[in-house]
């Protein structure tokens, strides 16, 4: 692992950069268009047919037999078709429980939200919502479910208000935060937002007031140091882990940024990088970037020969279709072809 602390020490501007990117990253917008409407209104038609049956004394009428038939005669549930990104993949996050076994919101609960919303492009939101609730009440039952459901649709409205925020002209990061706040208060409740966001707004804050520290020239060295120090022990010691990879990670991309710029051959990639990452670290990095080049030069004759097909008078549809599908096969094993689909699906290759 690439040893981060001596590199911002001996590079504080790459810190700067990296905080900036990382705040850019914590909130920024998506800018999916969701399908609300008509989301809402298969929610609303499932909820009505999930409502209790009325108690004997109000009497039976037909839709009250039509709501209690599920329970006395058991049917079987239709079988969903998984995105082709989601297939063969095991559902990130879970579904956590409070001590009286009710539905609790979670960064897990929310990863889980995240998984099935990465379908977004291959499946609008109701059919992603039907996936999830199938996925969950398989393993919880339909009343875990139901209180699952009404979290999701919080959380994409959220996501939807979110992608709908403009910047004003001139805003300030720190203004920011706090309308992306504002909102996910107000849209999710207090408790969702904490357990959805609270970590991820701290570390942001972190972000911020280094970049501050950093910037700040009133300050002498042993001052910043100072203040730096005191920064870093607001921080968990995860969180201090995961800060160290992520500004690694950000710095490679810059500096790999900065390489392509300046078209640099790879002895001076591998100069530079020693320089700032040490020798075990630099070689890493060049086989990194042996692979990348590698992989892009596979998708390349792949797109090739894909749009090569397309562009084929003699196929009708269906012979298009399996030949590109037997292309894909014989250009990407099964994890990359899931992969490729995606980017496929959402327009991105």
């Amino acid at each position: 692992m690439l040893r981060l602390p001596g590199v911002i020490r001996r590079n504080p501007i790459h810190s700067v950069f990296a905080g900036i990117a990382l705040l850019i990253v914590a909130i920024g917008v998506w800018h999916t268009q969701l399908e609300i409407d008509a989301h809402k209104s298969r929610v609303a038609e499932r909820e009505a047919r999930s409502l209790p049956a009325p108690p004997a004394a109000t009497g039976i009428n037909a839709s009250s037999v039509a709501i209690a038939a599920p329970a006395l005669l058991p049917q079987k549930q239709p079988q969903l078709e998984w995105p082709a990104s989601l297939r063969d993949s095991e559902p990130d996050g879970a579904v956590t429980l409070d001590a009286l076994g009710q539905v609790q919101p979670s960064i897990e609960l929310r990863r889980l939200f995240d998984y099935f919303l990465s379908a977004l492009g291959e499946r609008d939101v109701a059919a992603i919502r039907a996936l999830l609730l199938a996925h969950v009440r398989d393993r919880h039952g339909d009343a875990i479910a139901n209180q699952v459901a009404a979290l999701f649709d919080r959380y994409v409205d959220y996501q939807q208000a979110l992608a709908a925020m403009n910047a004003p002209p001139g805003e300030a990061l720190r203004e920011r935060l706090e309308r992306v706040r504002d909102l996910r208060h107000r849209l999710l409740d207090p408790a969702m937002a904490e357990a959805f966001f609270g970590d991820e707004e701290r570390y942001t804050e972190y972000v911020l007031d280094r970049r501050d520290a950093l910037a700040d020239r009133s300050l002498d060295a042993v001052e910043r140091d100072r203040r730096l120090q005191e920064l870093d022990a607001r921080l968990a010691p995860e969180q201090r882990a995961q800060m160290q990879e992520a500004n690694t990670a950000l710095l490679v991309d810059e500096q790999n940024r900065q390489f392509d710029a300046l078209r640099l051959d790879p002895a001076q990639r591998q100069a530079e990088r020693e320089a700032l990452f040490g020798g075990e670290a630099a070689q890493r990095l060049a086989a990194a970037d042996a692979e990348q080049t590698a992989w892009d030069a596979r998708v390349a004759a792949y797109v090739q020969a894909r749009n090569a097909l397309r562009a084929d008078a003699r196929l009708d549809t269906a012979a298009r279709d399996r030949a590109i599908t037997a292309l894909r096969a014989r250009s990407f094993d099964a994890a990359e072809q899931r992969r490729i689909a995606s980017l496929e699906a959402i327009g991105q290759l």
